[in-house]
Formats: C-alpha cells, structure tokens, sequence
C-alpha cells in the first residue's frame, strides 16, 4: 500500500517532535555543563548538584520520544500501514509541533540551571531553590506534553 500525504505529514509530526526537543536539550545541558565542569573544577564535592541540574532539562526529549512513538504507532508505521488522510496527518504534525515547540523551554532550562550550578557551588543551601527554579521552566513542555497526549489518544484514538 502505498503512503500518502497523511503519512508524510505523520513522519513528519514524529521527527519534529523528536529532533527539536533532542536538540533543545543538547544545547540546555551544553550550557549546564559548562558551569558544572567549572564548579567541579573547583570543588570536586561540586559534582552531584551540577550532575542533577544538569540532567533536568534532558526531559524535553522524553516528551518527544514518547510523543513520536505514539505518533509511529497511530500512523500504524510500526506494522501496516494505514491509508491517512490529509486531515489525520495534520493531527499527527500538530501534536508533533506542540511538543517541539514547548520543548524549546529545554534550552532556557539549562540556564536557569547552570546559574542554579554556580550558585549551589558558592552557596550548599542555594541547591534545593536552584531545582524548584529549574523545574519551573519545565512547566511548557509539561502542558504541551499532556496537549499532544490527549490530542494522540482521544483524538486520533492511538491506544486503540
């Protein structure tokens, strides 16, 4: 059977999803990174802080691994594939874009991070409020996560 421009669409929803938020946490964590190596350099008593606020903007591409895969499987690419129609791929390419947009949030994360890194590095006590900080910039990609779901499994009807 051959693919349609519905499928297209769903490949398509599926490598935004995953690429944009991938990339997003590569640079967020870049930039964690950098500050963690540089506490670290000083103190190496630095490096468990710097490693869990380091490690909180890579959820982004959680979000968009789950999102592509419920993507992948309700365009039925995991087995048969299914005649989509122009309209269900762009469910599949939204659901996709709301995902990598808020994921972009992984970026900003990783400075909110970084600067919770040299401050927990000065300061023992600055570490617990560098996490609560860090962890509000998540809240976008956490809604647009749950926008996508619900869009996947009520919508298009994923999980069957």
């Amino acid at each position: 059977m051959p693919a349609t421009i519905g499928t297209f669409l769903a490949v398509a929803g599926a490598a935004i999803a995953l690429c944009t938020a991938g990339l997003s946490t590569a640079i967020g964590i870049r930039a964690a990174g950098i500050a963690g190596a540089g506490a670290v350099s000083e103190n190496k008593e630095n490096f468990k802080n710097a490693l869990v606020l380091q490690s909180l903007p890579q959820t982004q591409t959680i979000y968009g691994f789950i999102t592509a895969l419920f993507i992948v499987m309700g365009a039925g690419l995991l087995g048969t594939i299914k005649e989509l129609t122009f309209n269900e791929g762009l469910v599949f390419i939204g659901a996709g874009l709301i995902v990598a947009l808020t994921s972009i949030s992984a970026i900003f994360q990783g400075m909110v991070a970084s600067a919770g890194i040299a401050a927990s590095a000065k300061n023992q006590d600055a570490f617990v409020p560098s996490i609560v900080f860090t962890g509000q910039v998540e809240t976008p990609a956490i809604f647009g996560f749950i926008c996508a779901l619900i869009v996947l499994v009520v919508g298009m009807n994923v999980l069957g």
